[in-house]
């Protein structure tokens, strides 16, 4: 009973298998019946229409109601389409897959009439014309293969007649697909929107021969691997000819196969040559499919199985001497990329970067993406060969590869800057060997160690590492050199073939010696400064055109620093700082004399080195001073720097003002801030690192910054930078808040007990707080004049604060002597100090009523009132006898000294108020 049902089962499963293609099919026969009637309705109104159109000239200047009917059918004009394909019964391939040629003028608005309306299919329309397809397709496949495992199960069929049965299904299925889309209907489908009937078909049949040759080799072992191999490669190939009649799809499930076919068969042992040899042709493939039909999304695809394949090789079968096989592979799938494209789009002028990339065509971007995939495989065969000759000299193929598809075409002319990064990156992480000993005879020079002139330049063990760097350089700057005629952009070529041999040698001087001191290397810069200056000199006979003038500007600013590095090779400490602030006034007035633009791009590397260097470095601080106070590394480690930023900015301002320009003014203020502050505190502190910080040094860091501040304000008044502006707010608040941090709250000689000097006013005190209070009254000054009464009112303020903390703590001294902290405060004290107030009150207030300034009058109210309560509260309890009683009196003749001033002066009577006041009272008898 059970074979039975099995048997039945079967049936039914065959006959579905059978049956159900045939009723979708047989659907499709009907649809096409319908088709072909709508077809023939639609030629004969359009024929209609244009009887109409020939006679409608004759009554043209009628104005006729009728005009608005063919506007109303103004969608008619689709049934036209179809008459641009009365030649459809021909047996060439459908136009579907013709996408390669260019369409005909009457046929190009047939995609408009015709498919527009396929854009928006519903449900109904979509299961009919391709989810039915594929479900009919799946469920064939998986109906066969339930009849194999049946086949199996039951012991029916014998191994090798399961294998011969699935070999000749899978044929059949795809031989079916192809007589299905050579058949009037189908091509009658195919025509007006996607036919997934067919390709459906043959994926099927191309699946189950795929299946069917792997399990003669996998399961069955009745194939080698090598015929195994090759027969699965073969369906693949196949399949990327059907593709060519029948679709993107079955060329999608080729290179599938493709690329899985080495992963299933193999042989045990990894034969590189085979596979890449295999790979290649397999892109090779691929990429003539892509070339005929412009599927550009099957080259990504290529390319990712490559990648893939490659990156397998390196993490798991990789062994001594495969890097030929794939080196030879990489440079290969390079040239192919590049080559597919060629003639298949229009040529670009230019790409600017960043968007540049996203608006060139497809191909190009398909180029661009294999070129940088292939670099970086190239670059981790260079490691995985251990810097073997082989994959360098693949590594400089692809760079050489990229200086020529840049000179040939403009759209892969940064292919070069690209190309030479890998090289840069390459010397900077290669992996150095460990060297013992020395490279040479060395002398002592201040206590430091020198290399002779005498001697080996390298240990062997580095030579190989800087022989390569030498020869990317040449390649570079000789390759791009001699290219600089026909680029289209020489600037960019030209700055590849400047800044690359200098930027190799600078990074093979720090893996080496760690930027010490070398005669040797310095020797090596300056010869390569000479060649720059040669190669500077020839382009300079190009002309004087735009790009002539930025190619020089390329080599001049190359030839800058490579100097530049030459002295990093022969100073040390700041002389190094010096030299390499020295090149920013070179490059501004290259930038002026060959309005080279890109030179102020290339003036920034040097701005931001100095800025680093002399700014957020904290070791320069232990450099030492000398024995000479106040001539020291300072005046030239500050002072240079400072002037040549200077002038660099004021050389780079004539061609146009920027963010370079206003870092150029800040870098000179700081540094002049630097250099003023360093040097201070090593005339007074005798070193950079002592750690006391004294009422002197606060006084003279103080009026120092002040001194800058004002005459930078003074400066922005006339000229109106901006940085000058920043840059005296930002020192005069810095000034203000160490005066109020420091001088007055944290270190204040009444707190600290340091000696404040003897002499009256020419002591400490008037420099910590006296000279402050003037600068801060005369930036009120000006400050005023500009038009900033706030902030001119703020320092007036803070600098009337310091004069009386001046005069209290002066007191102080006139009792105590040098020491603040030290005694009592007696009753005469307390009374000097009510006297003092009092006075610089009273004088704020004639002062305020001499130049009528209502502020300054507010204020010496403000401390009356502070006076008044000291005296009643402090003065009144502490003093005894006459010091009270003359503590009263002085207070009350100042305050009515201060009414009497204020009748007289600030509200003096008018003359009929003083009249009328004049006559006498008359009271009541």
């Amino acid at each position: 009973m059970d074979d039975v049902i099995w048997i039945l089962l079967g049936i039914a499963v065959i006959g579905y298998a059978v049956i159900a293609p045939a009723l979708g099919i047989a659907g499709f026969v009907r649809a096409g019946r319908r088709l072909q009637e709508i077809t023939g309705l639609r030629r004969e109104l359009a024929g209609l229409r244009r009887q109409i159109e020939g006679l409608r000239p004759a009554p043209a200047a009628e104005p006729e109601p009728a005009p608005p009917e063919p506007e109303a059918e103004a969608p008619a004009p689709a049934p036209e389409a179809p008459e641009t394909r009365e030649p459809l019964p021909e047996p060439e391939f459908e136009p579907r897959f013709e996408s390669v040629e260019p369409p005909r003028p009457e046929a190009a608005a047939e995609p408009e009439t015709v498919s527009a309306p396929m854009a928006r299919q519903s449900l109904e329309q979509w299961l009919a014309s391709r989810g039915l397809a594929w479900l009919g397709a799946g469920t064939l496949a998986l109906a066969g293969i339930f009849l194999v495992k049946y086949s199996i199960d039951r012991g029916w069929l014998g191994p090798l007649v399961r294998v011969v049965l699935g070999l000749v299904a899978g044929v059949g299925l795809a031989v079916g697909g192809e007589w299905l889309r050579r058949r009037p209907l189908q091509r009658a489908v195919a025509a007006i929107g996607p036919n997934y009937l067919p390709p459906a078909l043959t994926a099927a049949g191309l699946f189950t021969a795929f299946a069917s040759v792997y399990a003669a080799y996998g399961l069955y072992g009745f194939l080698p691997p090598i015929v195994a191999f090759a027969l699965l490669a073969a369906v693949a190939f196949a399949a990327f000819g059907l593709a060519l009649l029948q679709g993107p799809l079955i060329a999608a499930l080729g290179l599938l196969g493709g690329f899985v076919t080495p992963f299933l068969v193999s042989t045990g042992t990894p034969l590189p040559w085979p596979l890449f040899g295999y790979l290649l042709v397999l892109v090779a493939a691929s990429l003539a499919i892509v070339r005929h039909m412009d599927w550009w999304w099957l080259a990504w695809g290529s390319l990712g199985g490559a990648t893939a394949w490659v990156l397998l090789w390196y993490a798991g079968a990789w062994s001594a001497g495969d890097a030929l096989p794939l080196g030879l592979f990489l440079v290969a799938l390079s040239g192919l990329f590049y080559l597919v494209r060629r003639g298949r789009h229009a040529t670009v002028e230019l790409v600017t970067w960043p968007r540049g990339f996203a608006v060139i065509p497809t191909p190009d971007r398909v180029a661009w993406g294999a070129a940088a995939v292939v670099a970086l495989l190239a670059f981790m065969l260079v490691r995985m060969d251990g810097y073997g000759p082989t994959s360098l000299g693949v590594l400089a193929a692809l760079c050489a590869l990229a200086l020529a598809a840049g000179d040939r075409e403009a759209v892969f002319d940064a292919l070069a800057p690209v190309a030479a990064a890998l090289a840069v990156a390459l010397i900077a992480t290669w992996h150095l060997p460990e060297i013992v000993g020395e490279a040479g005879p060395y002398f002592m020079v201040e206590g430091e160690r020198r290399q002779q002139l005498t001697g080996p330049v390298l240990p062997p063990g580095l030579q190989p590492f800087a022989l390569v760097a030498a020869g990317f350089a040449a390649l570079f700057g000789l390759g791009g050199f001699f290219c600089l005629g026909r680029a289209r952009r020489p600037a960019l070529l030209a700055a590849v073939s400047a800044s690359t041999p200098v930027l190799l040698l600078a990074v093979a001087y720090w893996r080496i010696e760690a930027f010490g001191v070398s005669v040797k290397w310095a020797v090596v810069a300056v010869a390569l400064a000479a060649a720059l200056v040669g190669a500077a000199a020839r382009v300079r006979r190009m002309g004087a055109t735009p790009s002539a003038n930025l190619a020089l500007g390329a080599y001049a600013a190359a030839t800058v620093g490579a100097l530049g590095l030459a002295a990093t090779m022969t100073l040390e400490q700041a002389w190094l700082t010096v030299a390499l602030s020295l090149q920013l006034p070179a490059l501004a007035w290259l930038h002026g004399r060959l309005e080279a633009r890109p030179l102020r791009w290339v003036a920034w590397a040097p701005a931001v080195v100095v800025l680093v260097r002399l700014v957020l470095n904290h070791n320069v601080l232990d450099y030492p001073l000398g024995t000479v106070p106040g001539v020291n590394w300072v005046l030239y480690g500050y002072g240079l720097p400072a002037l040549s930023f200077w002038l660099a900015a004021r050389i780079f301002l004539r061609k146009g003002d920027d963010l370079l320009v206003a870092v150029l003014e800040a870098g000179a203020l700081a540094f002049t801030v630097l250099l003023v502050s360093l040097e201070i505190r090593s005339l007074v502190a005798g070193s950079l690192m002592e750690p006391d910080y004294h009422l002197l040094e606060q006084g003279l860091q103080t009026a120092a910054w002040l001194g800058l501040a004002y005459g930078w304000l003074v400066q922005h008044r006339r000229s109106g930078r901006p940085v000058l502006l920043w840059g005296w707010r930002i020192l005069a608040g810095l000034a203000g808040a160490h005066t109020l941090f420091i001088q007055v709250l944290g270190a204040n000689p009444l707190l600290t007990g340091e000696p404040v000097g003897a002499w009256p006013v020419l002591n400490l005190l008037a420099l910590n707080y006296l000279v402050p209070a003037g600068f801060a009254l005369a930036f009120a000054r000006e400050l005023k004049r500009s038009g900033q009464a706030q902030l001119a009112g703020a320092a007036a303020l803070w600098g009337l604060v310091l004069v009386f903390v001046y005069l209290s703590l002066e007191v102080r001294r006139a009792f105590h002597g040098p020491l603040l902290d030290v005694g009592s405060t007696t009753d005469a004290e307390l009374y000097a100090y009510s006297a003092v107030w009092l006075c610089y009150a009273l004088g704020l207030l004639a002062f305020g009523v001499w130049r009528r300034l209502a502020a300054l009058r507010y204020v010496s109210f403000a401390l009356l009132f502070f006076v008044v309560g000291k005296v009643l509260v402090i003065d009144t309890a502490a003093l005894s006898g006459g010091l009270r009683v003359v503590s009263v009196a002085g207070l009350a003749l100042g305050l009515l000294g201060i009414v009497y001033a204020y009748q007289r002066f600030v509200f003096p009577p008018r003359p009929g108020e003083a009249s009328d006041a004049a006559e006498p009272v008359k009271t009541p008898s």
